[in-house]
């Protein structure tokens, strides 16, 4: 219950009292001062046809707080709560188009504080683990990339790591630089900047012509649950006892794994901000959780939109990348294993089966552009651009914006030659001009069941197999199932006309006896 009562007096249980109509305001409160939550500074962005919300604490109870915006034609009023909490609702309308900096006084009788140099625009929220932390100073051409950051309207604000065992109001420190601060993106600053953050930022301003504003709440190895309320998880029997229940019996697990905890001290915080959605690098730190992933991220992302007061908040997220768990990537035998590591291909089905049960969700596809060395690949633009693409597309309604890369539909067979329909297909090609890699086949009578490897060609909007071991001019669909880059870490080369890449798939349920002829 307590962690309840935070999130209602963080977010809107205090709005009692607050005015929302000319002559509405509260009876004349107690005199006093304030402290405005330190997220709240000059330089921010704020989301733009949506209520902003000041909040903080005063020096005592129903204390009269009152604000004026450069933007609103009249004062907006409120009384702080029996401990002190206050929060104050502004309308906001849309982005001004010469996207003019703004300002709010907030006052007592004792006290006046100003908010400067504040953008009207779109506010993302970041999460994840370290590939959404991952610096604009470590990704490919870095030098070059971060000279060429110059975006005055970008501004972006990191939370430093941290975790509590139960959700906070504020951070009760000064964060240490680049945490804590609202930044404008210029090649000073980009450098400590997200990556997929700035590249997904960059394109929404270009394509928008509005400000941007990326809070970055991202932890390095971070898990799902650790991001998920507690008691999102206790009100599900199976999340309960996956990941409620291990922490109960040892409390001295890694604090990463620990359930809420993230959430508690880097998002908590947060919630009495409006966004317009949320952008999400994570999964690594799942992959050996993957047949609960789909659950645990369909309860994590309608926790955070039931805080957030955002009921169709949008969330979209990046599949995991190829990766070799530092093995020795140049073993055919260790690109075909089917140790317990193949969890890492599971996981990223995982994930696509998780925008299958959330609405307003969408995928970034990424085995194109993967490091099977390197967990943290470097060539970030394509991730965050990606990502973007599907806020364009589906949020911000650019049906000129593709989002997709092909995606399987179904397969026929025909006089020994397998043909694969996909979705999203048009100008279907490879990007590097060569046969499509990774198409395996197997027969589904018997067992172990042995993949063989394909030769692929493309036909239109179509992949055509051919793979005499298994398909014979008498074979029938139902007699053979496919794979497509279902493996640790195959980088590939099947992509659309717009330059999205194909998706991951099988069509067969098979989780045991298998194996790959190479």
């Amino acid at each position: 219950m307590k962690k309840l009562y935070f999130v209602l007096v963080a977010v809107f249980a205090l709005l009692a009292g607050c005015s929302s109509e000319k002559g509405d305001s509260p009876e004349d409160g107690v005199e006093g001062t304030f402290r405005l939550h330190s997220f709240l500074q000059d330089g921010m962005v704020i989301q733009q046809n949506q209520p902003f919300r000041l909040w903080g604490k005063a020096s005592a109870a129903n204390v009269k707080i009152t604000a004026k915006a450069s933007w609103a034609d009249r004062e907006y009023t409120c009384k702080a709560g029996a401990d002190g909490t206050w929060v104050l609702e502004i309308p906001v309308t849309a982005a001004p188009s010469d996207n003019a900096p703004q300002s709010i006084v907030v006052s007592t009788p004792l006290q006046k504080t100003a908010l400067r140099d504040l953008l009207i625009g779109e506010v993302w929220l970041l999460g994840g683990q370290s590939n959404m932390a991952f610096a604009m100073g470590q990704v490919l051409n870095a030098s070059a990339e971060i000279s060429a950051a110059d975006y005055p309207n970008i501004r972006f604000y990191t939370v430093q790591p941290s975790n509590t065992a139960d959700p906070i109001f504020d951070w009760e420190r000064d964060m240490p630089a680049p945490y804590g601060q609202w930044y404008s993106t210029s090649p000073a600053t980009a450098g400590a900047q997200s990556a997929v953050g700035y590249y997904f930022g960059r394109m929404l301003h270009q394509e928008l012509g509005v400000p941007v504003g990326l809070v970055n709440t991202s932890n390095g190895g971070a898990t799902a649950q650790a991001y998920t309320p507690l008691e999102a998880l206790e009100g599900d029997s199976r999340l309960n006892t996956a990941f409620v229940d291990p922490y109960k019996a040892n409390p001295n697990m890694n604090v990463l794994v620990r359930p809420a905890e993230l959430y508690n001290s880097m998002v908590h915080p947060l919630l009495p901000l409006s966004v317009r959605g949320v952008a999400w690098y994570q999964g690594e730190g799942n992959w050996d959780n993957y047949p609960i992933y789909p659950l645990l991220m369909k309860t994590l992302i309608n926790a955070w939109r039931r805080n957030f007061a955002s009921s169709e908040m949008p969330f979209y997220y990046v599949q995991i990348a190829p990766w070799g768990f530092d093995g020795d990537t140049s073993s055919q035998d260790w690109f075909y294993t089917q140790s317990v590591h193949i969890g890492y291909a599971y996981q990223r089905e995982a994930q696509s089966l998780t925008r299958e049960q959330v609405s307003h969700s969408g995928m970034a596809v990424t085995m194109d552009v993967g490091d099977p060395d390197d967990i943290h690949p470097t060539n970030k633009r394509p991730v965050g651009e990606r990502l973007a693409r599907l806020a364009l597309n589906q949020t911000y309604g650019r049906s000129d914006v593709r989002c997709l890369g092909p995606r399987y539909n179904s397969l026929k067979v025909e006089n020994g030659v397998v043909k694969l329909l996909f979705d999203h297909a048009e100008g279907l090609k490879t990007n590097d001009g060569q046969a499509p890699r990774y198409f395996y086949v197997a027969s589904a009578a018997g067992q172990p069941h042995r993949f063989y490897p394909a030769t692929a060609e493309i036909h239109g909007s179509e992949v055509w197999l051919t793979c005499p071991d298994v398909v014979k001019a008498s074979t029938a669909a139902a007699d053979i199932a496919v794979r497509y880059a279902f493996l640790l870490y195959p980088t590939t080369n099947l992509e659309n006309g717009t330059g999205l890449p194909a998706e991951p798939f099988r069509t067969d349920d098979w989780s045991t006896d298998i194996s790959y002829v190479y």
